[in-house]
């Protein structure tokens, strides 16, 4: 019996498991295009290394529940062969794999590690259970969902070491050095059977094993558990730009732009939010979340998941849907931040009657997401990094934004005044632009109109900012930068009036049209005087010039000041005396400088330089914690939960001991460190300064 019960099982679960996948798949097929089989050769090795390789696994600050999952993972890719193997044994009870039987020296090795493997799958799923059921860990999605999965897991592993330990009770032999499992299963409790009844043991094996594998497979795409089919997928598929640059919308040619409903999503957009594991690692750092906010990225990606199988009832049939293009609505060019560089529609289009059904991403009456979920994220890219399979959350929620901002002028009031003065006077303060140079006026500056007009050369232009031209404190910081320039004889320029806003704020809270015309402005004037290498003092300059201003035709080198600091000191031609501070100090590394770049040693070897000792905070580098300026939240008001740079300055003062020195290298942190130790009532205990301001005291005492 044991062939037909084992058909009707393999045939009833894969009949069912396609009728499941084709709901699955037709928000796919109707999903925007988005062309992601560029470069295969670097998409496998990131497929291997992080996918395979399960690279972001034991990355802190998960490290053990990393490695279980690592156990885990391995034990299922070795179960595939011991699944394939059970099904065979349903028709033949002598059969096995090529070159894995018992008498070969590869056969003995792969059952010693399956059997060791096992061991290792059970313990990671123990783990899990105890976070789940004992722990219960705030990160996690704690359902019923997960200890089921994991249970489903345990018997996969269990009945295929059933399954060996009847073969050996079966043939009453000795047990093999290389079953130190089976082996022993076999000798508790199934040694002294007949052998009819140690047969009858492994077909019960066997097809208890057919059905939890069919049952397993068939529960995956209803849940968050789909990431075991669509995981590797999604990690071949990532996006191979910087985290820092987002995509160019097509102004000219589209009539729609953004993401404003389901349909508007690319069919990687659609592909991550399957391919969410609901961890919970995105929301470890998030500021948001942190803090109280309303929103959080697994969330998010549960709700629209969730849409999109609600909304794939009403879809046609893949097979329908691919063969028949008739009650269709035209597809609607939509600008989005393609990586084709295109405008894209659907590649099929919905019918017409469903299209019109479709509720908004964004609403807080009828929309999927409320409004302030979107406005909510400050961009700081932790979700992004500590994600295993690569799901791209940012560039999605600058899009929803984009559409608010471009198609429904919907936006935070503060935006709107930051918008005007940088569309009227070049920065979101909206003071006159002929006051850009004012802070340099006693510091014998030379603009790059004048050297110029003079005839000459430079090397380095200096992009001070819109922070660092009209904001009071940062004036400082330029300033400080200009010393050490001028100690170490480094040959720069800054443009003067002729320099305008990045236009980092403006695409991040989603007016792309503003970006666009910010940038050309830029690069034209940039490319004019033959700007080759830039030194900035903003990590959002930074980021903007190197990683956004070549999708505008501006190609530069750009270093961030800390970078500049701390190569002069390597070279000699910066040699600072040891400044004198009475306090510790620690350092708090930007978003846009650690994580989006991946500059956080050379902040530090500036310090290093003239004598301090950094205390580093519990999330520093790569792992640092947003200040909360990110995004485009310099110019908003945080109104819910905790602010965030409140939660920052509590940890600095925690690692300082309640009294000491914030170093900063961003003048959006470092305002917020300033503010958050003012409103903390720190005042008179703490401090905060740029690494530059340091380094230039360090100078002057050295000159003295």
């Amino acid at each position: 019996m044991a062939p037909i019960v084992a058909t009707v099982i393999i045939a009833a679960g894969l009949a069912l498991f396609l009728w499941t996948m084709s709901y699955r798949i037709r928000p796919l097929l109707f999903a925007r295009k988005d062309v992601r089989w560029d470069d295969p050769l670097t998409r496998t090795e990131k497929l291997i290394e992080y996918g395979f390789g399960q690279k972001r696994m034991p990355a802190k600050p998960e490290r053990a529940a990393g490695m279980a999952h690592i156990w885990i993972f391995v034990a299922f890719i070795v179960a595939q062969l011991g699944t394939l193997t059970s099904f065979g044994l349903a028709y033949d009870p002598t059969f096995h794999l090529p070159f894995l039987a018992h008498e070969t020296r590869l056969g003995q090795a792969y059952l010693f590690s399956k059997d060791v493997i096992d061991i290792l799958g059970t313990l990671g799923c123990a783990v899990f259970l105890y976070y789940r059921v004992v722990a219960k860990k705030e990160r996690m999605t704690l359902s019923w969902e997960g200890v089921f999965i994991l249970c489903m897991i345990i018997g996969v592993l269990w009945t295929d070491v059933l399954i060996d330990a009847a073969a050996l009770a079966k043939s009453a032999g000795e047990v093999p050095w290389y079953l130190p499992v089976s082996g022993k299963v076999a000798q508790w409790f199934l040694y002294g059977m007949s052998p009819r009844a140690a047969a009858n043991a492994m077909t019960f094996g066997v097809l208890l094993h057919i059905a939890i594998v069919m049952s397993f497979l068939n529960f995956l795409p209803m849940g968050k558990h789909f990431h075991i089919i669509t995981g590797l997928p999604t990690v071949y598929f990532q996006r191979l730009e910087p985290m820092g640059q987002l995509g160019k919308l097509d102004l000219e040619n589209a009539t729609s732009f953004g993401i404003s409903k389901l349909s508007d999503l690319s069919w990687k957009e659609i592909l991550d939010t399957y391919s969410c594991t609901e961890c919970g690692r995105c929301q470890t750092y998030c500021p948001t979340y942190d803090t109280g906010k309303p929103l959080t990225h697994k969330e998010m990606n549960r709700a629209i998941r969730h849409h999109a199988q609600q909304v794939a009832a009403g879809m046609p049939l893949p097979l329908a849907a691919l063969l028949s293009r008739t009650n269709r609505i035209p597809a609607t060019p939509v600008a989005h931040d393609g990586h084709d560089g295109a405008t894209a529609g659907s590649s099929l289009q919905l019918p017409a009657e469903l299209a019109e059904k479709l509720p908004p991403l964004v609403g807080n009456e009828n929309g999927v997401l409320p409004d302030e979920t979107i406005w909510a994220c400050t961009t700081c890219g932790w979700c992004e990094q500590a994600c295993p399979v690569f799901i791209e959350q940012l560039p999605r929620i600058v899009d929803m934004r984009r559409h608010l901002v471009l198609m429904e002028s919907r936006f935070p009031d503060e935006a709107a005044r930051v918008f005007k003065g940088m569309e009227g006077q070049g920065n979101p303060w909206g003071m006159g632009s002929n006051r850009r140079a004012e802070w340099c006026a006693d510091l014998g500056v030379r603009t790059a109109a004048s050297v110029k007009e003079a005839a000459e050369n430079f090397e380095w232009l200096f992009f001070v900012g819109c922070a660092g031209s009209f904001d009071e404190r940062q004036k400082k910081v330029s300033r400080a930068i200009v010393s050490i320039l001028q100690a170490a004889n480094v040959d720069f320029v800054i443009l003067g009036d002729e320099e305008t806003c990045n236009g980092d704020s403006a695409r991040r809270l989603g007016n792309e049209y503003l970006f666009q015309s910010l940038a050309q402005q830029n690069v034209e004037t940039l490319n004019r005087y033959g700007v080759k290498k830039i030194i900035t003092q903003c990590p959002h300059c930074f980021n903007t010039l190197a990683n956004e201003y070549p999708q505008f035709g501006g190609h530069f080198k750009v270093l961030h000041h800390s970078e500049v600091i701390a190569q002069l000191v390597d070279d000699g031609r910066l040699k600072p005396g040891e400044v004198q501070l009475e306090e510790p100090v620690t350092y708090h590394d930007s978003c846009y400088l650690a994580r989006h770049n991946g500059i956080s040693e050379a902040p530090r070897q500036a310090l290093i330089s003239i004598g301090v000792k950094v205390k580093e905070m519990d999330r520093n580098r790569t792992e640092t914690f947003c200040c909360g300026a990110g995004g485009g939240r310099m110019w908003l008001e945080e109104t819910i939960g905790q602010r965030i740079n409140q939660n920052r300055v509590e940890e600095a003062a925690k690692t300082l001991g309640e009294k000491g020195l914030v170093a900063t290298s961003c003048p959006f942190c470092l305002t917020m460190i300033k503010d958050g130790i003012s409103e903390t009532g720190r005042a008179e205990s703490m401090q905060a300064k740029d690494i530059a301001e340091l380094v230039a005291e360090a100078i002057a005492g050295r000159g003295a």
